[in-house]
């Protein structure tokens, strides 16, 4: 028999419950205002990504490729400040702050949905893969250049776009930085350490285990 899917029935609930409550909230919120509609499409889309992650349990800003005790917290707090410091921004646009929007309405609002479905494709691609490897990682992170990009031509928002391309990827380089570093010790100890060929998905959960208990071992040697 098939392997039935299990479902979190509370989990699932309360996530059906955020989007309805999501969906009424920014319905009238972005009613009263000139060229809403689009923008009341992209951010549905976007809470509507957001309820998927969260029931399926990923990190949202980082790819959860190593162990969740390799990643820090101050990698993901200011990528996380960024994005949701961009969700109010891009609303606070369309409502108190239209001298500062982009104004090509529709053209730039369906680029925004464009980038941001394009950026949910990319990140499923890579958080699909049985084993990460190098461009799976990299594709995780470069969904992410394009979700932040896609908030500012969403919501329409000229601070939007220096905003995400001053401070939102240099935040993403870094955050690739690392665990592209990362995940190269560990397969320099698995290569030529362990003198395994290759990673598979049935070891490698447990090669890394064996691997940060021997650099566990090594610190407290130190």
């Amino acid at each position: 028999m098939a392997n039935r899917i299990k479902i979190n029935w509370l989990r699932l609930v309360w996530v059906g419950f955020i989007f309805l409550y999501s969906g009424l909230f920014f319905y009238n919120f972005f009613k009263p205002f000139n060229n809403w509609f689009l923008t009341y499409i992209y951010t549905m889309i976007l809470v509507l990504w957001l309820c998927v992650e969260y029931y399926e349990k990923h990190l949202f800003f980082q790819s959860g490729f190593l162990p969740l005790d390799q990643y820090k917290w101050y990698l993901r707090a200011p990528f996380a400040l960024l994005f949701y410091s961009s969700l109010v921004i891009g609303c606070a646009t369309l409502a108190w702050w239209q001298s500062s929007r982009i104004h090509f309405y529709p053209f730039i609002q369906i680029l925004g949905i464009l980038a941001l479905l394009y950026s949910i494709f990319m990140r499923r691609q890579a958080l699909c893969v049985a084993v990460p490897d190098h461009l799976s990682i990299t594709k995780f992170y470069a969904s992410l250049f394009f979700l932040t990009i896609s908030m500012a031509m969403g919501y329409s928002s000229w601070f939007l776009l220096p905003y995400a391309i001053i401070i939102g990827y240099p935040l993403i380089f870094w955050q690739r930085f690392y665990e592209l570093k990362r995940f190269r010790k560990f397969e320099k100890y698995i290569y030529e350490d362990k003198k395994i060929k290759k990673i598979d998905v049935k070891n490698y959960s447990d090669l890394w285990e064996v691997y940060i208990d021997k650099h566990s071992r090594k610190r407290g040697e130190k």
